[in-house]
């Protein structure tokens, strides 16, 4: 909430909110005032009325005096403080915020409800009012200024949240105040009291500006959360935004009494105006108290039958089940989507979103708006330059008609000349349908080709010049659809004179319309598909690559893919690619690589961060999103391709690639919104949606309204995507990291040397505060001692200099603040009150404590609430590796001598052992480390015990911040390697980690997955893409690392089938040759075991032994029978089998086999394994007949082989 300064009784002034007048902040008004006596009689009356004015602001500093002590929080009574000011008399001032009258209530608010809904209409006019005042007052210009870029903010996003739009409305308010400025002429026309109006308001004006950029941060930040945020919170929030009401009216004020000084306003006519403020901020609050939405009504009662906010805070069933809540009228949203709610943009799913979701509720709002500064501030930054290019942007053709009034008819609004011409000769009115304009503009072309044929040489009567004739062969009936959506931006199937301006305006300087009717012809469709193979190249890469990635970014890498991938392979792989000629790709390409750099330009500019719909329209502009779609995808997937290659070197920051996958979410959300305006305008042309998709924009949204055929699971057994080999040769080598990413790795924040330096408010701060200053490190405690790490903090003055604050890193990685003050007590003691704040997950907490004496130690209690704080805390000056040697302080209950000899000779011992080295020392060092990760396992693993927390307590007094924050970042790094599935057990229903098994029969939407646990691997599976149930006995393959779900999944299956073909016959030779070798043992007779081959036997081979394979496991060498696993993944000359008790224990890792390689599973072919009304089981019966007799003749013609060769060698 934006913190007004209060007015002193030393610098009363007129208008509450006006601070320190006399400081020459805002205008000065001295207490006696002395005027030079007019000249001309006619303004004597002016004179007199103004010195009544100023009598009564002097009579005013005592009426405030008695009113100081009761001022309140509600902005009705702040205005009646404001009508005090002015009317001398405080008493008379309350009567007028008296409650109104219900029928002029109800009145007021009608006339605010119009007000909010014809705020879009009014806020252009007033701005260009305000431009014109501007230029005869530069100096409002910076307010004038920020008001512009936020309103052009607040109009790209338009979620129609009505809480906004009242908040908008006073700000509209306050800057009409300034058109009063229209009546002086002069910004240096001095005023009674010899200030000039420029001195007068230019500070309050520099202020303004800033608080209405503040106001920009703060609807920014509200209109990003969530729905259900938006309803727990939704109290907060408004006290957040109510503060920025309260705010606009007191500038409003200051500016209307500033005004009257030299607008010769009379003190009843000033009166006047600010009762009828009161009345309407008294209306403007109730309103905005009221306005919520009917999805915020319908969650509100959810909300309330889960037990309030508050328990919903704490309860995860209750959040998971908010997060999937739609509203009742869900389905007449789809149809007509007229509110862009950020609820519905999602990045990720599962125990990601939840967390995301908590994080929200967690974070005040104040924390959150200050979160967000850096990324509004990009956009202002990017809306003012937009701003200021406007008019670059309209570029001025040569031979563009010069409209200066309507005289004849519409065609007189067309400013290019050639249309004009077809405009007018087809007398249309103000819209026509787009298939006839494109046929008339082709008309158009043709006859003035055959008007240049026919001049031969004479002065040409025809509009085409040598240049463009080229690009008349694309002119023609089957580019019409292309030329028409070029010019029908809104699919409408009309084309209005405004569309044909924006047109033809839009084109490049130096084309002619011809040339630029010839790119949408064509160059657009060339370019697209320039871009969609690079994309394709881009993501081949990028799997290609996972293979290098450091263990500890696999999980980051995975989400990132599995993110993004379908749905940008969705749209590449429906679009209609075309290829032609170099030359003709040339006549286009300046304006490509112009567009190219602008998007690039400002993704730079938002740091390739984007966070909301209206930041993406910045970065793209005004139009259809498919105009820039695959370029700006190209753009944010290079830069992410860059971040993959850092993954094969460095541990980067978690939410670096999460980022990433939300920017290109955005543009998701983009192409979904422009689907669905797209489907509703088909559906109201009583067209069919799925054939008009499979024409619009070269098919680019077929598959994206339709991809249920071209996803199913049968498409992908045959479907193989583009691959490419990672050669880091062939890459750029030159990339500067340092402005790649936007987060450091979390390493790079261990061990910092903190550098305390005194600031400018530190220097400016009350002596109560100065004392409290700098650096502290200090424990908590509760029922065991500590609670948590060391915390290690610096305090510094805030800009009022009668607070402190602090923002750091907790040990377990989450930011937090710190905010504060003090309170003399009558005794003279001094008492710090202060509270910390965390941007996620923990509970806000509250301190209050006093300074030692020698100002070294701040002790004092804590708690959850201001009211309530039972626990102790203690902080000091001294470094964290001497407090690390401090005793508990049950210690220093039972024997305060004993435990601060113990103390001193402990921190002693420490610092001589850590400059020296010791082998002691660094053992103990490990020892701590290695239990603290123990433990945090445990404690992820929710199998914590009080054992546990009582070891944690011992262990985080003895190490210090930097220590734990180390081996939470450890830990971090020793999870993400763990493979996360992107699939859940179809028998436990439970997320799958380590091993997923897959089975190769059953699934015609999808496979049904299992975990390795054996209840899950023995279960038999119904499910209803599945005809006949999922037996134990089927084919499984298992994989060990995360596949795509889409992209590899027809791989996985392709190899596995293939695979255990190959698995089969080799143990079914195998088999074959033992069985062999057995017989032969068996019949042969005792006395020829041992007689050797005759000499002619000896020289010729067996052929049928040479195929004899001896298969075994790889890792531990026995003899391979079914069941067993077999490797799809190295070589088939490899044999690579795998014994069911080596796979038991985890995976093996052997030569070029690697644990997280694929198996399938090997098992006895089964005749009935579909069950006995499976319809292929006879078939299934008598191949399996067929296999025993193939099997049992082999092996009579091995034994007959055998005795005709031991028959030879008794002869």
């Amino acid at each position: 909430m934006p913190q007004l300064d209060s007015p002193t009784l030393d610098d009363i002034d007129p208008a509450p909110g006006a601070r320190n007048w006399s400081s020459n902040t805002v205008p000065s008004i001295p207490p006696v005032l002395s005027f030079p006596t007019p000249e001309d009689t006619d303004n004597v009356d002016t004179a007199k009325r103004l010195g009544d004015a100023f009598k009564s602001v002097g009579d005013a500093q005592n009426g405030f005096q008695a009113y100081q002590g009761s001022k309140s929080a509600k902005v009705v009574n702040k205005s009646g403080d404001m009508l005090g000011t002015i009317q001398t008399d405080v008493s008379a001032a309350q009567s007028y915020s008296s409650p109104l009258k219900s029928a002029y209530e109800s009145d007021s608010m009608k006339a605010l409800r119009e007000g909010v809904n014809a705020l879009v209409s009014n806020l252009p006019g007033l701005i260009k009012t305000l431009d014109e005042v501007a230029k005869l007052h530069p100096f409002i210009g910076i307010a004038v200024g920020a008001f512009k870029v936020v309103v052009e903010l607040d109009l790209k996003r338009r979620d129609n949240d009505k809480k906004i739009a009242a908040l908008f409305l006073e700000m509209k308010n306050m800057m009409e105040a300034l058109l009063q400025l229209r009546s002086i002429k002069d910004a240096d026309s001095m005023g009674p009291d010899g200030v000039t109006i420029k001195a007068r308001m230019q500070e309050l004006v520099k202020r303004t500006a800033d608080d209405i950029t503040a106001c920009g941060n703060a609807c920014d930040t509200y209109a990003k959360k969530r729905l259900i945020v938006k309803v727990i919170k939704g109290s907060v929030w408004e006290d957040t935004l109510k503060g920025y009401i309260d705010l606009f009216a007191t500038r409003r004020k200051d500016f209307t009494f500033a005004l009257a000084i030299h607008t010769g306003l009379g003190v009843d006519d000033a009166n006047r105006r600010l009762k009828e403020l009161d009345s309407k901020m008294d209306v403007l609050l109730e309103f905005f108290t009221k306005a919520t939405t009917a999805e915020q009504q319908e969650l509100t009662v959810l909300i309330q039958r889960k037990g309030g906010p508050t328990a919903v805070m704490g309860n995860n069933d209750a959040l998971n089940e908010l997060l999937k809540f739609k509203p009742a009228n869900a389905g007449a949203l789809g149809a007509k989507r007229t509110e862009r709610d950020s609820s519905e943009h999602k990045t990720h799913g599962g125990a990601e979103e939840l967390d995301a979701l908590k994080m929200e509720l967690f974070e005040s709002p104040e924390l959150a708006i200050k979160k967000n500064l850096d990324v509004f501030e990009r956009k202002f930054k990017m809306q003012q330059r937009e701003l200021a290019e406007e008019m670059g942007r309209m570029v001025h053709h040569e031979g563009d008609r010069v409209i200066k009034a309507v005289t004849s008819g519409s065609h007189d609004r067309i400013i290019d000349p050639e249309i004009h011409e077809i405009w007018k000769e087809m007398h249309w009115p103000g819209h026509v349908k787009a298939r006839h304009f494109v046929l008339a503009l082709r008309d158009y072309y043709r006859q003035q080709i055959e008007v240049k044929k026919r001049a031969r040489g004479e002065e040409l009567a025809s509009h085409i010049s040598d240049d463009d004739e080229w690009a008349l062969e694309w002119i023609n009936i089957n580019r019409l659809q292309a030329i028409g959506e070029a010019f029908d931006d809104d699919a409408s199937g009309f084309i209005t004179i405004a569309e044909v301006n924006q047109f033809t305006s839009s084109r490049p300087s130096g084309w002619s319309l011809l040339h630029w009717l010839a790119y949408w012809a064509i160059g657009w469709q060339m370019t697209a598909t320039s871009y969609r193979d690079k994309i394709i190249e881009l993501l081949a890469k990028m799997f290609s690559l996972r293979e290098l990635i450091h263990p500890a970014n696999t999980h980051a890498v995975e989400k990132y893919l599995e993110s993004v991938y379908q749905r940008i392979c969705t749209l590449t792989s429906s679009f209609v690619c075309t290829y032609q000629s170099e030359p003709l790709q040339a006549r286009f390409q300046g304006y490509v690589d112009a567009e190219e750099q602008r998007l690039r330009d400002g993704l730079e500019t938002v740091r390739y961060d984007i966070d909301a719909m209206d930041t993406l329209t910045l970065i793209t502009g005004p139009g259809r999103i498919e105009k820039c779609l695959f370029p700006l995808l190209y753009l944010l997937l290079k830069r992410d391709f860059e971040i993959f290659r850092l993954c094969r070197k460095m541990v980067i920051h978690k939410d670096e690639l999460w980022d990433s996958a939300d920017t290109i979410v955005w543009v998701f959300d983009a192409v979904v919104y422009r689907h669905d305006d797209l489907e509703a305008l088909f559906k109201q042309q009583k067209l069919d949606p799925a054939q008009q998709f499979k024409i619009h924009a070269n098919e680019l949204f077929d598959y994206w309204h339709d991809g249920t055929e071209f996803w199913s699971l049968k498409n992908l057994r045959e479907l193989q995507f583009t691959e490419y080999d990672y050669v880091d040769e062939n890459e750029d080598h030159i990339v500067d990291t340092t402005n790649l990413l936007n987060y450091p790795s979390a390493a790079d924040n261990l061990y910092i040397v903190a550098e305390d330096i005194v600031t400018e408010n530190d220097a400016k701060a009350d002596e109560a505060v100065k004392v409290i200053l700098g650096r502290w490190n200090g424990l908590i405690g509760a029922e065991r001692w500590p609670i948590t790490a060391i915390l290690s903090f610096c305090f510094h003055a805030s800009a009022d200099h009668g607070t402190y604050e602090t923002s750091d890193v907790a040990a377990h990685g989450t930011s937090y603040t710190m905010l504060g003050g003090y309170e003399t007590k009558e005794d003279g003691s001094v008492e710090y009150n202060f509270s910390r704040t965390y941007s996620a997950r923990l509970r806000k907490t509250y301190f209050t404590g006093v300074l030692s004496d020698d100002g070294e130690t701040l002790s004092g209690t804590w708690g959850y609430s201001t009211g309530e704080k039972p626990w102790a805390f203690i902080f000091k000056r001294i470094p964290p590796e001497t407090l690390i040697a401090r005793p508990p302080p049950s210690e220093f209950e039972e024997n305060k001598i004993r435990a601060l000899w113990k103390y001193a000779l402990t921190a002693a011992h420490n610092e001589v052992r850590r400059k020296m080295f010791s082998w002691s020392y660094l053992k103990e060092r490990r020892d701590i480390r290695v239990e603290y990760l123990e433990l945090l396992e445990r404690e992820t693993d929710e199998l914590t015990t009080a054992e546990d927390l009582e070891r944690f307590a011992v262990l985080d007094r003895t190490a210090t911040t930097e220590d734990v924050r180390c081996f939470y970042v450890l830990k971090d790094y020793r999870q993400r390697p763990v493979p996360s599935h992107f699939a859940d057990c179809d028998a436990c229903d439970e997320r799958i980690y380590g091993a997923r098994l897959m089975c190769l029969k059953c699934g015609s939407r999808w496979t049904l997955d299992f975990c390795d646990k054996p209840a899950c691997r023995e279960a038999t599976k119904t499910r209803d893409d599945v005809t006949v149930p999922h037996l134990p006995t089927h084919d499984f393959v298992k994989v060990r690392r995360a596949i795509h779900q889409y992209r590899e999944i027809g791989k996985i299956l392709r190899m596995s089938d293939a695979g255990l073909e190959r698995a089969r016959a080799l143990l079914a030779k195998a088999n074959r040759a033992q069985q062999a070798d057995k017989a032969q043992d068996e019949e042969r007779p005792s006395e020829t075991k041992h007689t050797g081959r005759s000499r002619e036997e000896a020289g010729v081979s067996d052929p049928e032994a040479e195929d004899v394979v001896k298969l075994s496991c790889i890792s531990c060498s026995a003899n391979i029978s079914a069941p067993c696993w077999y490797c799809i993944d190295c070589p088939a000359e490899a044999n690579a089998f795998v014994c069911q008790h080596c796979d038991e224990k985890g995976g093996v890792f052997v030569g070029d086999h690697l644990e997280t390689h694929s198996l399938v599973r090997c098992v006895e072919k089964v005749a009935t394994e579909d069950g006995a009304g499976g319809s292929n089981a006879p078939e299934q019966r008598m191949s399996a007949v067929e296999e025993r007799l193939a099997a049992l003749e082999g092996r009579m013609e091995r034994i007959e082989q055998l005795l005709e060769s031991i028959a030879a060698s008794r002869s």
